[in-house]
């Protein structure tokens, strides 16, 4: 089977592919045809080295995280699945190994695929929709009548995020560049702010919620966006708002909480419910093949792209 590996930490040249055999099963795990992937930054920045002391100078190491695809074998220890289901998931990303033709994955992390969608669209959403829903549920407990501002609107995360948002019934602002805004709105934004006029920081208007996804304010800058006992989360977190969730001694005032996804199926499940309903679809403009992987993670990195790219196998 063809895999994508690195050898060494760097740019996106560090990538190939080689040929592999394919897994064995153990009687707890299931063997999936991967039909499709994504890139994620996690992605790019394990690749590069961003979060060695985590990753280790241990190599070859395996890329990609996200996947669909064809349950091929299923492990005798296994119920609730069988050959030939179309599923989606992700693995651990520190591991990698969702650029392969075959992967092994745990049952308990994977969903059926929604029918609706294709390998390719399915393959975008387990790190970003999750991270979305994990982020809007579990975090900020976001329901009816709830007023958030998302900033990075129409990225991977944030375009699921103001789609989930909508669909549980809060009031959805999104930040995006002007060339997105009339996507933003398409996809459910009540309204939408330029971020290049800075016109959210000048004015007086107060959030419950504000899911900062791409990380670009702090959260001693966002509370005066915030109402009394209103959410900041981020993706990445800063030492101050680690200090705060451990040692949390105001419960009542503005909080500060950064998301980190976990693989679920069960929210995978929740997911795929929003899709069947058509209250949520993957933004998709661009699609590469296994072989241009390379290319793929560079466009990635610069940005100049809009809600998620898609990795066809």
């Amino acid at each position: 089977m063809k895999s994508v590996i690195f050898n060494s930490y760097g740019d996106s040249d560090v990538l190939e592919i080689i040929e592999l055999e394919r897994p064995m099963v153990p009687d707890n795990k299931l063997l999936i045809k991967v039909k499709a992937s994504s890139v994620n930054p996690i992605d790019y920045k394990i690749r590069r080295g961003d979060i060695k002391i985590l990753t280790g100078k241990k190599f070859p190491k395996f890329a990609g995280s996200d996947f669909s695809g064809v349950i091929e074998v299923v492990g005798k220890n296994v119920s609730g699945y069988e050959a030939g289901d179309e599923v989606y998931g992700f693995l651990n990303p520190m591991k990698g190994g969702a650029y392969s033709e075959y992967l092994i994955a745990d049952p308990i992390n994977i969903s059926l695929k929604p029918e609706k969608l294709s390998f390719e669209e399915a393959a975008t959403m387990p790190v970003a929709a999750l991270t979305a829903l994990q982020a809007l549920t579990y975090l900020a407990d976001i329901r009816e009548g709830v007023k958030i501002l998302i900033n990075g609107a129409t990225g991977g995360v944030g375009s699921f995020a103001v789609q989930i948002a909508k669909t549980l019934g809060a009031e959805v602002i999104g930040i995006c560049s002007e060339k997105n805004v009339d996507l933003c709105k398409n996809i459910g934004a009540d309204r939408v702010y330029d971020y290049s006029k800075n016109e959210i920081m000048e004015s007086n208007e107060k959030y419950d919620i504000f899911f900062d996804v791409v990380a670009k304010t702090t959260f001693k800058e966002s509370k005066k966006l915030l109402r009394n006992s209103g959410t900041y989360i981020t993706t990445i977190p800063d030492s101050k708002i680690i200090f705060r969730k451990i040692f949390n001694f105001f419960p009542n005032k503005k909080k500060a909480k950064f998301v980190m996804v976990k693989s679920s199926g069960i929210d995978l499940s929740i997911l795929t419910g929003f899709v069947m309903t058509g209250t949520v679809k993957p933004v998709i403009e661009n699609l590469f093949e296994l072989s241009d992987i390379s290319k793929a993670q560079e466009l990635a990195e610069s940005g100049k792209f809009r809600g998620k790219i898609a990795i066809k196998l």
